[in-house]
């Protein structure tokens, strides 16, 4: 189990890092196969805990979605008022409900588990191109982001695997207060550490900040992607990822951190 964990880190962590530094398309790319993976996984999820969710819904609208604050940063969006977001925002609540409407069998619930797929997934995802985006430190962030939540939830996991007594939550049972601890620590070190190594102009102050939103932000994000799965009834979200389970299960922090920290860095500036 530790070989495929460890040889999935060795070659998955320098693609995701050369495709931060490229930043541009490439990056997007890689981002919304991330999504689409995602999307899938979530829809098989559904599906084992015999959850209703609109498929076509969930797929066509998913991509949409994203692209649609992508195209917000584009040039021609400044142009037009920045309205793709919300246009797509909308058009994704009216067609989930107009598919139910066209249904042969209308159920209410599957129109909530289709919405929740795509704006836990879809859209606060792509807000991770939303921050390498972020001049001129985007690219700065981004690698803050990531490497803090790896630090994170390795700390986390070891911290908590020889110390651990007390139960975080019960839907993740092997999770305890002393890893989170842990985590959270480790996380505001983290970007603290980032900061110095990379030489980027945002302050302590931010950086510390930072640190505590990951640091719980994160957890919690990672908590709540496990709730879907013990709704599912299955401990991983997928096996693509040998030794790490799924997408869901590999990027499950950054669901609630893309935005979180996006929306942080561009009120604080």
């Amino acid at each position: 189990m530790l070989l495929p964990r460890v040889l999935t880190a060795v070659i998955g962590i320098p693609i995701v890092a050369l495709l931060i530094h490229i930043g541009s398309l490439p990056y997007a790319a890689f981002v919304f196969t991330i999504i689409a993976l995602a999307l899938y996984e979530y829809y098989i999820l559904m599906k084992i805990g015999g959850k209703p969710v609109q498929g076509p819904t969930l797929f066509v609208m998913g991509l949409i979605l994203p692209a649609a604050l992508f195209f917000d940063q584009s040039p021609l969006a400044q142009a037009g008022g920045d309205n793709f977001s919300g246009s797509a925002i909308t058009l994704t609540v009216i067609a989930a409900l107009v598919y139910e409407v066209f249904s042969k069998k209308k159920y209410l619930e599957r129109v909530g588990f289709t919405l929740l797929g795509l704006f836990m997934i879809s859209w606060c995802m792509v807000h991770l191109i939303a921050l390498r985006n972020i001049r001129p430190d985007g690219e700065a962030l981004t690698f803050m982001l990531i490497v803090t939540v790896w630090v994170m939830d390795t700390a986390a996991y070891a911290f908590g695997r020889f110390f651990g007594k007390r139960q975080l939550s019960t839907i993740s049972p092997k999770k305890t207060w002393e890893g989170a601890l842990a985590g959270f620590v480790s996380a505001i070190l983290m970007t603290l550490l980032s900061r110095a190594l990379m030489g980027c102009s945002i302050s302590a102050a931010f950086a510390v900040t930072a640190g505590v939103l990951i640091g719980v932000f994160g957890q919690l994000s990672d908590i709540s992607e496990s709730m879907i799965k013990r709704a599912a009834g299955v401990k991983d979200s997928s096996n693509l990822l040998p030794g790490h389970g799924g997408i869901l299960d590999r990027f499950d922090s950054y669901i609630f951190l893309a935005p979180i920290i996006y929306y942080f860095t561009v009120y604080a500036r």
